[in-house]
């Protein structure tokens, strides 16, 4: 029975990561204030039964002791950093990672986008943003984690492994190397300390 239950609470965990990153490149946390960023910490502290690694104990209390200026020039961060208009500092698609060139709408797109078809899905208004968005790439990640049946975990394990950690990490480096604000580079260091996770099948090292 403890080994069930050790599961379901890996699960959600995880459930709760790709749904926490999916909102944040889909912009939904720059409007957040203050206080609501200190409960969205202890969120992700009561996720946690074991300590957490020093770094992301740092972006937590980063996040928690947030000043009200740092919040009103989050999205400049964020837009130089995912958005635009001027070069991505950080660049939010698979395939400024995995060519030579550093070219969007690659190969690893269509790749990307043949994996959202095989389980029914198209991205929404397919062609005006990339498929290999990390947005999109979280968000499929969650839709087939949300429906466990054994197909579909052998897709997410396919998919975390042929694409999303190929670059999940260069990403965060990035963000890492080149953020200006606490909030980008604090979710930054828990991304890839999730990633981390998710290559060590569900162990935090």
């Amino acid at each position: 029975m403890t080994s069930i239950q050790e599961t379901i609470m890996k699960q959600e965990e995880r459930l709760f990561y790709y749904q926490l990153f999916c909102h944040y490149y889909r912009g939904d946390l720059l409007q957040l204030t203050t206080e609501q960023w200190k409960q969205l910490v202890q969120i992700i502290k009561e996720q946690r039964n074991t300590s957490l690694i020093d770094q992301v104990v740092q972006s937590l209390k980063m996040l928690e002791e947030l000043k009200e200026n740092t919040i009103q020039i989050l999205e400049h961060d964020y837009n130089r950093l995912f958005v635009g208009p001027n070069k991505l500092l950080a660049s939010p698609f698979e395939s400024s990672y995995r060519n030579y060139e550093g070219n969007v709408l690659q190969q690893e797109t269509l790749n990307v986008r043949n994996f959202y078809r095989y389980v029914g899905l198209q991205v929404a208004n397919e062609g005006q943003v990339p498929d290999d968005h990390i947005q999109f790439e979280l968000e499929f990640m969650l839709h087939v984690l949300s429906q466990p049946t054994t197909e579909n975990l052998q897709i997410y394990k396919m998919f975390l492994d042929k694409h999303l950690l190929q670059w999940g990490f260069k990403h965060c480096e990035r963000i890492l190397q080149n953020s200006q604000n606490p909030i980008t580079y604090a979710m930054a260091v828990i991304l890839k300390e999730f990633l981390q996770m998710e290559k060590h099948d569900g162990r935090w090292e």
